[in-house]
């Protein structure tokens, strides 16, 4: 049976940093991230979602991603958890730790491992989150796809 492919996009505003780095991506600074989650599955054969990529519709991808991603990330500042600027100063600030270091290529891949499983559940299983891509800027971008479901 053919499978299709549905990508749903969200954009939020983040400051993050790349502590390690040695230019001036190691200070804080923000993007205008786009994020695009894209979905496999086989076209549901009846109920609402009929004739729906693994019975999956963009508005219950939308609440997902914005759950996962954009409610805890949006103008907000990202950080690794083991940045020394977490423990050097005080941050009167929405902070979003990550267990490893925001580069575009982390944060795609962290995404899309919270994003998954909501995938997963809210189709019964019908629907799988197959990429996750994340923009920088309009033309810097990372792609996720883990290559198993």
């Amino acid at each position: 049976m053919a499978k299709f492919r549905i990508t749903r996009e969200i954009g939020i505003d983040a400051g993050h940093r790349v502590p390690n780095h040695h230019s001036r991506c190691k200070n804080i600074h923000g993007h205008r991230y786009t994020i695009q989650a894209t979905v496999e599955g086989e076209l549901a054969e009846s109920g609402s979602v009929e004739g729906m990529a693994g019975g999956m519709d963009f508005g219950f991808i939308k609440e997902e991603m914005m759950h996962e991603i954009d409610e805890p990330c949006d103008h907000g500042l990202i950080l690794w958890r083991r940045d020394p600027f977490l423990y050097n100063f005080k941050l009167d600030t929405k902070l979003y730790i990550t267990d490893s270091i925001p580069t575009v290529e982390n944060l795609a891949e962290h995404w899309f491992h919270r994003l998954a499983p909501k995938i997963k559940t809210r189709s019964s299983h019908g629907a799988f989150l197959v990429k996750l891509r994340v923009y920088e800027t309009p033309n810097c971008w990372a792609d996720y796809e883990p290559g198993e479901k």
